[in-house]
């Protein structure tokens, strides 16, 4: 299996940063390893113009660099039987994953091996919309997964299979409602503890205007300060 390992879509995330630098310097058979965003990265800002995880399908010929950095990596993931894009949260237990919503089935079998059952299928413009075969993967700061070196060592594994068994025991879910600043303060919402993937109060979720059970993630994080968290349903097979 060819792997394209992703850090640094956005620049002060730190996991995918330093996974990228572990296989640049110790570097495995079938496995690439890229910084999306350098300039990001050398800054440790998250972006530069624009956010490039919501700059894709991305433009090539765009004197944004985030824009045409996007349509650039676009191209080289259909070089690759696997991508993986990591990223970091504050949020405590928030660990899962992204794919789009034409993901290969081979992406939630990678979910499922890797035992990162919370599977989130992303409905707007970022890199799992455009590459199929791309699962990005989001750890906690305080995660016990917060360890490149382990990571570098269950990828190595990975490359060396030609294919995984079907996905198992995964809990799909939908991406629904970006909670807002605003909402924050008109529902109070600090004072429910709200924590990631528990299921807010019915009332809650229809005064937000989402089915019941509705479950957040991103609480509060310091990544994205202009967001309070997201909201998430769960896909019922």
């Amino acid at each position: 299996m060819k792997i394209l390992v992703v850090g640094g879509i956005h620049g002060n995330e730190p996991l995918g940063t330093k996974l990228v630098s572990r296989f640049k310097a110790d570097p495995q058979k079938n496995v690439g390893a890229i910084l999306a965003n350098e300039r990001a990265v050398a800054k440790n800002k998250r972006f530069i113009n624009t956010d490039l995880n919501r700059s894709f399908p991305g433009n090539i010929k765009s004197l944004n660099y985030e824009e045409k950095r996007a349509a650039e990596l676009i191209d080289i993931c259909r070089k690759y039987d696997l991508v993986l894009d990591f990223h970091n949260t504050h949020c405590p237990d928030n660990d899962c994953t992204f794919v789009g919503e034409n993901a290969l089935p081979s992406v939630y079998s990678v979910a499922s091996w890797f035992n990162l059952s919370r599977v989130i299928v992303a409905n707007y413009d970022c890199i799992n919309k455009y590459a199929g075969n791309c699962l990005s993967v989001e750890v906690s700061l305080t995660s016990k997964r917060m360890d490149a070196e382990s990571w570098y060592i269950l990828i190595s594994e990975l490359a060396k299979k030609n294919e995984l068994p079907p996905a198992s025991n995964l809990k799909r879910y939908k991406f629904t409602y970006r909670i807002t600043l605003e909402d924050r303060d008109r529902f109070n919402l600090g004072r429910l503890n709200l924590k990631a993937f528990k299921a807010i109060p019915k009332e809650l979720a229809i005064s937000l205007g989402v089915d019941s059970p509705a479950y957040p993630i991103f609480i509060a994080d310091q990544y994205t300060p202009y967001n309070y968290g997201g909201l998430v349903n769960r896909i019922i097979e």
